[in-house]
């Protein structure tokens, strides 16, 4: 069997998801650190809260991508597995490494309580913040033969979004009820919606075509996005601003309710979005190489975030707003240069990963 047509709009799609994060991790700071009183506390809340969809869209993009080439094909587990290891594993140690080390130094520790610190924080990507998702995704593709095995049911690969929802509910509610995992967000089952989602979207490209699918209702789509964005948005506010109520049981089901509603609208709506964007224009290019090279993005432009929060970023009311905007764009365009020079050496795909060409 050939091989099936690359989809070159998915890497649009790449680079909003990584604007998204970068985005995230602009605003993290100012929303734990500014009063909510503050006037702009709103805008910053909203940017942080409203592109929490982007770790759940690399997910749905991986599980796409993986369902789409792969099902329904004879798979050399072997070469599979190498290519991850190098992609996945060996950029993980690197970076992991990278930034204990860092931690070590500015915190002044011993080699020793580097050396515990690190190995102690590897095993759950707790070596800085945003590293948890090499995690999940590492056991995404540690248990993707049981998912090709799953495939095989009949009424699973007819009905595969039925089947993520349903296992999604399941884990969430025997983590409500019984396990209470304090690390559940590193949990592969935490997100098994959106890698089904995920395979829901490769099942519709290879029948209809990737060109043709997902290509109408995008009107109806946008108006969904929307209030399920308005919705998902106020109800965490609603915690922030009266955590009185996040007590109430209820709340909780309709948070997550609310939360597995928008970010998978978010998904199928950015997938829309990328479909329309015209080949060649500007924001094409831009948004097409930042989605190239996003995996190295991810990894690094954390560290530029860091550096400008500790040495740059002013507390002084006329410049603390455009310091951090000023902070989050050069994050991302640093990152996106070095790794951008990185991947032309034989070293990328073991630091940054493998870029597309």
């Amino acid at each position: 069997m050939g091989k099936r047509e690359r989809i070159t709009y998915l890497e649009l799609l790449r680079g909003i998801l990584i604007i998204a994060v970068v985005a995230i991790h602009t605003t993290s700071f100012s929303v734990t650190k500014l009063p909510t009183g503050s006037t702009l506390y709103p805008l910053y809340y909203i940017v942080n809260v409203g592109c929490n969809f982007a770790v759940p869209g690399f997910l749905f993009l991986s599980a796409l991508l993986l369902f789409y080439h792969y099902d329904g094909r004879q798979l050399s587990w072997l070469s599979f597995y190498k290519k991850r290891i190098k992609k996945v594993v060996v950029p993980y140690l690197f970076w992991s490494f990278f930034y204990a080390a860092y931690y070590t130094y500015a915190h002044g520790l011993s080699l020793e309580q580097g050396w515990h610190r690190f190995w102690s924080n590897l095993p759950l990507g707790n070596n800085y913040e945003h590293l948890y998702f090499m995690i999940i995704i590492a056991q995404f593709y540690l248990l993707f033969p049981l998912f090709m095995l799953l495939q095989k049911i009949p009424v699973l690969k007819r009905h595969p979004l039925v089947f993520g929802i349903a296992v999604q509910l399941a884990v969430y509610l025997l983590n409500y009820y019984v396990w209470h995992m304090d690390e559940i967000g590193t949990f592969i089952g935490s997100y098994m919606l959106y890698l089904y989602l995920g395979a829901y979207a490769a099942k519709k490209m290879r029948e209809e075509g990737a060109r043709q699918a997902f290509g109408s209702g995008a009107v109806w789509m946008s108006a969904a996005f929307i209030a399920a964005a308005a919705v998902y948005i106020g109800q965490k506010w609603l915690q922030t601003a009266a955590p009185h109520w996040v007590p109430q049981p209820y709340l909780s089901y309709m948070n997550k309710l609310s939360e597995g509603l928008y970010f998978s609208l978010a998904c199928l709506f950015l997938l829309q979005l990328a479909r329309k964007f015209r080949q060649g224009s500007p924001l094409y290019k831009t948004l097409f190489s930042l989605g190239a090279y996003s995996y190295g993005i991810y990894l690094l432009h954390p560290f530029f975030l860091l550096l400008w929060r500790e040495y740059v970023q002013q507390t002084g009311p006329s410049s603390y707003h455009l310091l951090v905007w000023a902070g989050g764009a050069l994050s991302i365009l640093l990152s996106w240069a070095i790794v951008k020079a990185v991947s032309r050496t034989p070293l990328a795909p073991y630091i940054v990963g493998e870029s597309a060409k």
